[in-house]
């Protein structure tokens, strides 16, 4: 779809130029003309920013609360096996203030070079300024491109995917609802994913308080963005909600339809530290996963535009000793 406008943007660019140099046109045609092709050069541009040619599959991995033992080291292996592109995580990092140990981690098992998307937890304000520059570093990688205020509040694309990170109630300092309007604003991006690490009680599986506002998650789903975040050590995945907050159900299946409107909550907080058991409980849950269910740690992994399908994405959460406990189907019509 974005291929035929570049194309029919580029030819109109084009003719538009030629009138404006070659007919013979009064002062205020000329202006009018000058005007169109400036706009339509704009226009060119924005399909341009929005569009990947790219059809090949990417995995983007996605887990949050990591700490700095056994189980961390084990799931960032797996993250390489399954062959993920991407990794996005929501806060909580090493969880023992040692930034040049949790980036030194990452490169030795993903490599250098490897696109990483961190947000601030609450265990990773005391040394803030030096996580801060280890995400600037990572945030700078030439297969990314990030803008914003980096772990704090970030609009990244990687391949045609635009990721929006955000961190309600750490940093009050920001409207982080406005920051996803503005963000996801005139979007034509193919796939959104909203990103941040604290919930709302309803939002976790544990005993975790309303701390974010309901904000943040229904601007996301006004968007169709997928929704990620961390905080309770546990995973757990909606069914499909047209309203978050009444936690109103659209779809009951396993397959499911991203677009404005309507979206998915997923909640992957065991990137390595301890799973805890099951306190709270909902209707609105498709999935959980827990120390009750012997959940030891894992990430929930998405691979976008398989099949030959741009707007279809298979997502699967694996635990590092029972494997794969959750799999769903996403069709992205957020654009329509």
């Amino acid at each position: 779809m974005y291929g035929k406008f570049i194309i029919l943007g580029s030819i109109l660019v084009t003719l538009t130029a030629q009138a404006t140099e070659e007919i013979p046109t009064t002062k205020r045609s000329k202006i009018f003309f000058s005007k169109l092709l400036e706009d339509l050069k704009q226009v060119q541009h924005k399909y341009k920013e929005n569009s990947h040619t790219d059809t090949k599959p990417i995995k983007i991995a996605i887990l949050g609360d990591q700490g700095f033992n056994e189980r961390t080291r084990k799931i960032l292996e797996m993250v390489k096996k399954e062959g993920s592109e991407l990794l996005i995580i929501n806060g909580d990092f090493d969880c023992t203030d040692s930034p040049k140990k949790w980036k030194d981690i990452h490169a030795k098992i993903l490599g250098k070079d490897f696109p990483i998307i961190p947000v601030a937890g609450n265990h990773d304000i005391k040394k803030w300024d030096e996580y801060k520059k280890v995400i600037k570093e990572w945030e700078s990688n030439p297969k990314l491109s990030c803008s914003g205020e980096a772990g704090e509040q970030t609009i990244c694309s990687y391949k045609g995917i635009k990721i929006v990170s955000t961190t309600p109630h750490l940093f009050k300092k920001y409207n982080h609802t406005k920051y996803i309007h503005e963000a996801f604003k005139s979007d034509n991006t193919n796939w959104k994913i909203c990103s941040w690490h604290e919930n709302m009680t309803d939002m976790q599986t544990g005993k975790k308080g309303n701390a974010t506002g309901w904000g943040v998650y229904q601007e996301c789903l006004n968007n169709g963005a997928l929704i990620t975040t961390g905080h309770e050590h546990a995973y757990a995945r909606t069914y499909l909600l047209s309203n978050i907050k009444d936690k109103t159900i659209a779809n009951y299946n396993s397959i499911m339809s991203l677009e404005r409107g309507q979206t998915v909550v997923a909640l992957s907080g065991v990137g390595g530290k301890t799973a805890r058991p099951q306190l709270h409980d909902g209707y609105w849950w498709a999935n959980r996963q827990n120390r009750d269910t012997g959940l030891v740690g894992g990430a929930l992994f998405c691979t976008f535009r398989v099949d030959n399908e741009p707007d279809k994405a298979e997502c699967y959460f694996k635990d590092i000793e029972q494997g794969i406990l959750d799999n769903f189907i996403l069709w992205n019509n957020s654009n329509l």
